[in-house]
C-alpha cells in the first residue's frame, strides 16, 4: 500500500496544509512486490501465534498482533479495539462521524486482508505507514470507539472475499484504478472515478519544480544516472500518468512507472514535492514545472472527500459506495471468513 505509505492525512494537518494527510495510512501493498498465497499465508501465521493467542480466538475473540517497529516487540489486541486506536492517526478523530464510520470499514477490511502480513516476525501487521498506524489503545476516543462500535464487524468484499481497501490523503478530483498503483494480484478491482468532494481541500493541488541539473539524481535512483531529459510517455485509463521516458544524449532511453519516479522523488525531496501520479510537466529552460492534483496514490477512500462528505449529511453507507465502486460492504461472518 514498496510505497512507503503516504504521508497521512493527519501529516497535512500537522503541517498546516490539510487537517489530515490521513496517515496514508491508507496504506496497502508495498509497490512492485507479489503478495504471499492467502492460504499459505494465514497457515505459516497461525503456525506461529502463541497460545495466548489462540486462546483468545477460540473464545470467540478476534485479536490481532501488531509488530512495534521502534522496538521489535509483539502487542496483541482485540480487532474491534485496534480500529477504534488506528482512526485518530489516520483520518483525525475530530472526522465527523460517518467518515470514521467510513474509514472504520476500511481499517477493519485492511486489518482482515492482511492478516499474516508480518508472520516473519510473530505478527499480523505492523504499526507504521507500511500497515496502518498504530500508537497504542490508548489513543482511541469515545468518537473513534463510536464509529468501530457502529460498523462492527462490517467490512468491503469483492468476489466474496475481503479486501485491503486502499484509502489516501485527497485524490484532488479523480480517483486511480488501484491496480495501477500496485503491482498484486490480491489488489482490489475499483473503478476510477471523478470527486468534486475535495476540491477546496489543501493538497488538492500542488506544484514542483524540478532543476533540471537535479534529473541525473533522480535518474541514478531509477537506475538511469545518464539521464537529461524527461517527458510523460502514457497515461492509465484513470487519467493519471502512468510512465515517464528519460532520455539521454545520443538517444538512449528508459521508459519508467510514474509511481517508481513518485516514490524515489519522495525519497530525494520529501513526500510534499511529488505529491501523485496525476500531473503535468511543463519544460522550461532550467527545468521541469509539475502541476498535479491530489496528495497519495489516489486509489480507495479519499480522507478529505469523505470528511466534506460526511459534513454535507452523507452517510458512512453512501461513501463507502462512493469511493469503492465495485466492492460491497457486508457482515464478515456472511463470507464465511475469520477475523
Amino acid at each position: 500500500m514498496t510505497f512507503a505509505r503516504r504521508p497521512g492525512y493527519l501529516l497535512l494537518l500537522c503541517a498546516g496544509l490539510l487537517g489530515s494527510f490521513p496517515p496514508a495510512s491508507a496504506a496497502v501493498r508495498a509497490q512492485g512486490s507479489k503478495a504471499p498465497d492467502a492460504k499459505a499465508l494465514d497457515t505459516k501465521a497461525r503456525d506461529t501465534e502463541p497460545p495466548d493467542t489462540m486462546a483468545r480466538e477460540a473464545a470467540g475473540e478476534a485479536v490481532r498482533r501488531i509488530l512495534r517497529l521502534s522496538t521489535g516487540t509483539v502487542e496483541t489486541v482485540p480487532l474491534e479495539a485496534y480500529v477504534a486506536a488506528v482512526l485518530p492517526a489516520e483520518i483525525g478523530a475530530g472526522a465527523p462521524a460517518a467518515a470514521l464510520e467510513a474509514q472504520a470499514v476500511a481499517a477493519r477490511s485492511y486489518a482482515v486482508a492482511r492478516k499474516g502480513r508480518h508472520a516473519d516476525q510473530g505478527a499480523d501487521l505492523c504499526d507504521g505507514v507500511h500497515c496502518q498506524v498504530f500508537l497504542g489503545l490508548s489513543r482511541a476516543t469515545d468518537a473513534t470507539r463510536r464509529a468501530a462500535a457502529a460498523t462492527r464487524g462490517l467490512v468491503l468484499a469483492q468476489g466474496g472475499r475481503v479486501i485491503a481497501a486502499p484509502f489516501h490523503a485527497v485524490c484532488g478530483g479523480r480517483a486511480a484504478r488501484p491496480a495501477a498503483v500496485w503491482d498484486d494480484e490480491e489488489v482490489p478491482d475499483l473503478a476510477p472515478f471523478e470527486d468534486d468532494a475535495c476540491l477546496a481541500s489543501p493538497g488538492a493541488r500542488w506544484t514542483f519544480f524540478l532543476p533540471r541539473t537535479q534529473l541525473p539524481a533522480l535518474a541514478a535512483r531509477l537506475g538511469f544516472p545518464e539521464a537529461r531529459f524527461l517527458e510523460v510517455w502514457a497515461h492509465g485509463d484513470d487519467a493519471r500518468v502512468s510512465a515517464l521516458r528519460l532520455a539521454a544524449p545520443g538517444g538512449k532511453s528508459l521508459v519508467v512507472r510514474a509511481f517508481d519516479v513518485r516514490a524515489r522523488a519522495s525519497e530525494i525531496w520529501g513526500w510534499s514535492s511529488f505529491r501523485s501520479t496525476d500531473f503535468e510537466v511543463e519544460e522550461r529552460p532550467a527545468g521541469y514545472l509539475f502541476s498535479g492534483r491530489g496528495t497519495g496514490h489516489g486509489a480507495g477512500l479519499c480522507q478529505a472527500g469523505a470528511i466534506a462528505r460526511a459534513r454535507r449529511g452523507e452517510s458512512c453507507a453512501a461513501i463507502l459506495a462512493h469511493y469503492y465502486r465495485g466492492a460491497v460492504t457486508v457482515p464478515l461472518d456472511s463470507l464465511g471468513a475469520r477475523p
